[in-house]
């Protein structure tokens, strides 16, 4: 029997898209601006930083832009943040958290740390790609069909969460029934 094969009679224990979409900006704001103060105040190489004179008004402009080292550890600081805190014991995020929702297993269990750091592909894998030109569009492309297909799926799942055989449930969510169904 498939995940897909979950009830969603009385009232649907999934988290829906936005939801889910909520609790992503509250992350990335989190990740970037963790980013932004590491960069500015700690290891300035994660920028790149240009300075252009306009000759008319002779006014200095300048550019900080992320080097290629700061979405590196952009990618890898965020497969940690996701990994780590969907595989404790909260199951959540900090945005999942603030939305009430978490992310478990058909069972209703919590997932390991490596199905939650392949779960998180859509995330951080563009960070990682991102220094490639054409294979950057696609696979940004990708990334954002997997989190939109949780829109158009009766279990609010996206295709990152198919993979890893993943749920994302509002907090208080029951699985009694589901254990026997997978067993």
């Amino acid at each position: 029997m498939s995940g897909n094969d979950i009830p969603t009679y009385m009232g649907s224990p999934f988290a829906g898209f936005w939801r889910r979409a909520g609790a992503w900006i509250f992350d990335a704001v989190i990740i970037y601006v963790t980013y932004l103060l590491v960069a500015f105040y700690v290891w300035d190489d994660l920028l790149i930083r240009s300075t252009v004179v306009d000759p008319e008004s002779g006014q200095t402009l300048t550019s900080v832009v992320p080097s290629l080292l700061g979405l590196l550890v952009v990618g890898i600081g965020t497969l940690i943040y996701f990994a780590l805190q969907e595989s404790s014991r909260a199951q959540a995020t900090l945005g999942k958290r603030a939305f009430g929702i978490k992310v478990c297993n058909y069972n209703g269990d919590r997932i390991s740390m490596i199905t939650a750091g392949y779960r998180a592909w859509p995330l951080w894998l563009p960070g990682f790609i991102n220094t490639i030109p054409i294979l950057d569009l696609v696979i940004g492309l990708v990334s954002l069909g997997a989190c939109i297909a949780v829109a158009f799926t009766a279990r609010k799942q996206g295709l990152h969460d198919i993979i890893a055989r993943c749920l994302v449930v509002k907090r208080q969510a029951v699985f009694s029934e589901v254990s026997e169904r997978f067993s």
